[in-house]
């Protein structure tokens, strides 16, 4: 069996490890929530946030939420991946990061199918998020996943832009998961949930990239 196929088949039982472990963890969840699904901890962090709400931080929410949507990253990761394809020829590197944008899409996407969690009160919502359910934060989960990946294709790219990048990707993240708390969509745990997702998936998909880029090297 070729190495590339192994590795592929190694990402997706990973893949496998991480939405079971997340799913896993919503059904646990569900022995802590409240009948409107949130629990001890959630409720006394989203009332605080709402009772300190500002017009300044409404606007800054608004725009670490729209950072972290499908609008920018979707573009973005493909913009990215064009030109690693183009103009450097680093296909593994573009493959490492479709992978981590991809598989943080999928695994939130799969986890909220079989965890249906409520979200917060509506009538807190500074967003309209529409009927889908709350467990885990698809924003925080995507932002981290993407923000990570871009980061890491910065760091080979880019000579010594290795922290800077980093750092900025996980502000980012972070910005992001707290601007869904903040307007009123998600509860705390549900970020927590997306970035440990998130987390887990990179380092994945990182470790197998580094296999693949090691193979490669040593060729046949």
């Amino acid at each position: 069996m070729s190495t590339p196929v192994l590795l592929l088949i190694v990402l997706l039982v990973g893949f496998g490890v991480v939405l079971g472990c997340a799913i896993g963890a919503g059904e646990l969840l569900e022995l802590a929530e409240r009948p409107d699904g949130s629990t001890a901890l959630d409720s006394s962090i989203t009332n605080w946030v709402v009772a300190h709400r500002t017009s300044g931080l409404t606007t800054l929410a608004r725009a670490f939420s729209t950072v972290g949507s499908q609008t920018i990253l979707s573009p973005l990761t493909a913009l990215v991946t064009v030109l690693l394809v183009v103009k450097r020829r680093q296909l593994v590197l573009a493959g490492l990061l479709v992978a981590c944008w991809g598989g943080a899409l999928g695994l939130y996407s799969l986890t909220k199918l079989f965890v249906q969690r409520m979200r917060p009160p509506m009538d807190i919502w500074l967003t309209n998020v529409g009927k889908t359910t709350s467990f885990p934060s698809g924003h925080a989960t995507q932002s981290m996943g993407t923000y990570l990946g871009l980061a890491l294709v910065g760091v080979v790219w880019l000579a010594g832009v290795r922290r800077p990048a980093l750092v900025l990707a996980v502000i980012l993240a972070i910005g992001v998961g707290w601007s869904r708390v903040y307007l009123g969509v998600h509860w705390t745990t549900d970020v927590f949930a997306g970035w440990l997702i998130a987390a887990a998936w990179v380092t994945i998909v990182v470790l197998q990239n580094a296999r693949l880029s090691s193979a490669t090297r040593s060729g046949p």
